[in-house]
């Protein structure tokens, strides 16, 4: 009876530990994103943050006296930043970079066989600062839609992190290459942390292959994958209305980027998985773009009867991107 008596105190006393760690983390969480939107929502220098971020805690840790005023003043700052973040509203008119100065403009035709775009990038870039720009309206006819690709960007040499695109293809030399990104104003830099409050909007840009890889592939060392995927014309189809046509929304009812819920990879996984008959869930494709090409590979979703690392090096195409730059069957070089 003692012994059960004794379990039970040690049972109890645990989940007590483990309740209280919990509620830490929780707290610190939560008093981490608070010092986040002081920055980022209410404009406090970053140096001032940092030392809140620091000071206060340790503050009250040491001192009882000021524990009590300290969570109140937690709680009061997370329910300001929260109130903030809510009323925040994403704007259609700012005073954009040129390269996403003009939103793409979407029509379908009544018979949802051709789709008619506006803004449609072609811009020729030698830097990511050195470019001739080049707006132009291009007709897509979904039957000539034969094959889809995803680009991945890995971001530095990171192997988990990256920026992932589709590459539609209406014929060798026709490709559209879709993008969900950061529409940055001029003079804004982006980084991960200020994208989760409400800091960017977001853009679907939709450019020429050339335009889109020649700018993310330009600068010497940067890496780029092309991955071919299995897909039905009729996967193709819908995947590439259901994207251009939330590219034409975005232009009217703007929304803003997410680095966690609305970035480039969740946007692309929401519209396949939106498409897609059949199952298929968040994975570390999803959660670590720069490993989608091997999840691809693992799902029998790449077009190629090579081995994983083989297939790695042959749709590496960074060099080639930058090699064959200006050529005339830029899209057929770049993958051969």
């Amino acid at each position: 009876m003692a012994l059960d008596m004794g379990s039970d105190q040690l049972y109890k006393s645990a989940r007590v530990r483990i309740l209280r760690r919990i509620v830490s983390i929780i707290m610190a969480l939560v008093w981490l994103w608070s010092c986040g939107a002081l920055r980022f929502l209410i404009g406090v220098p970053s140096f001032v943050v940092l030392a809140i971020m620091i000071i206060v805690p340790i503050a009250a840790l040491r001192s009882l006296k000021w524990k009590k005023p300290i969570i109140i003043f937690g709680a009061i700052l997370f329910v300001v930043s929260l109130v903030l973040l809510l009323l925040e509203k994403p704007k259609r008119y700012k005073d954009w970079i040129e390269s996403c100065k003009k939103p793409p403009v979407v029509r379908h035709s009544k018979n949802g066989e051709v789709v008619k775009i506006d803004n449609v990038r072609e811009f020729k870039w030698r830097s990511i600062d050195d470019y001739d720009a080049a707006w132009v309206t291009r007709s897509y006819y979904l039957d000539q839609l034969d094959s889809l690709d995803l680009v991945v960007e890995p971001l530095g040499d990171s192997k988990l992190f990256a920026h992932s695109m589709l590459s539609f293809g209406f014929g060798p030399e026709r490709k559209v290459v879709i993008s969900a990104e950061v529409r940055k104003e001029k003079g804004e830099s982006f980084s991960l942390i200020s994208g989760l409050y409400k800091q960017f909007e977001l853009i679907y840009q939709i450019n020429s292959e050339r335009d889109a890889l020649t700018l993310r592939g330009s600068e010497e060392g940067t890496q780029l994958y092309i991955f071919p995927i299995k897909a039905s014309q009729d996967f193709m189809k819908s995947l590439f209305v259901s994207m251009t046509g939330k590219a034409g929304k975005l232009t009217d009812e703007p929304k803003f980027y997410h680095s966690l819920r609305a970035n480039c990879t969740t946007e692309l996984f929401d519209h396949i998985k939106k498409n897609y008959d059949g199952s298929i869930s968040y994975g570390r494709g999803v959660l670590f773009p720069a490993q989608s090409g091997k999840v691809l590979h693992e799902m029998g979703w790449m077009d190629t009867d090579l081995d994983y690392e083989e297939a790695m090096e042959k749709f590496r195409s960074g060099m080639r991107v930058r090699k064959f730059a200006d050529h005339p069957d830029f899209s057929k070089k770049i993958r051969e």
